[in-house]
């Protein structure tokens, strides 16, 4: 029987996927879409199908947040920004991305922990402030 007797799809490699959300509750704006657009040309050979460091990037139509957009959640770390400009998300390349350092002041969320005043993580402002 040959490995891929069923014809499933394959998976190029990659090391994160960055989302965002297109919903109209949290992005009545409709700046996401443009902050999608952007990201390849931000994202440069990172986001080359044939690197093996590629971020993959995608839109949601909801994330289950539905306020204070444009939103993005950086996956496998699971921590999610408000992306109020382009000058943000290019923040969120460099420092985040390509450097590994996250964009505190950008984060309201990390998988697992809520940023609030009660339950802050290292170096983030609280939600809200």
């Amino acid at each position: 029987m040959e490995d891929n007797a069923l014809n499933l799809p394959t998976m190029a490699p990659y090391t994160r996927h960055v989302l965002i959300c297109t919903g109209h509750y949290c992005d009545p704006e409709g700046k996401a879409e443009r902050l999608y657009r952007a990201l390849p040309g931000l994202l440069g050979n990172l986001g080359r199908y044939d690197n093996p460091q590629r971020i993959k990037r995608g839109t949601c139509p909801c994330l289950g947040v539905c306020y204070g957009g444009p939103i993005a959640v950086v996956y496998p770390e699971g921590i999610w920004y408000r992306v109020p400009d382009e000058a943000a998300l290019r923040r969120i390349v460099e420092e985040h991305l390509r450097g590994g350092e996250p964009v505190a002041e950008l984060i309201f969320h990390r998988l697992g922990n809520s940023l609030t005043p009660h339950a802050t993580i290292e170096g983030a402002q609280s939600h809200g402030t």
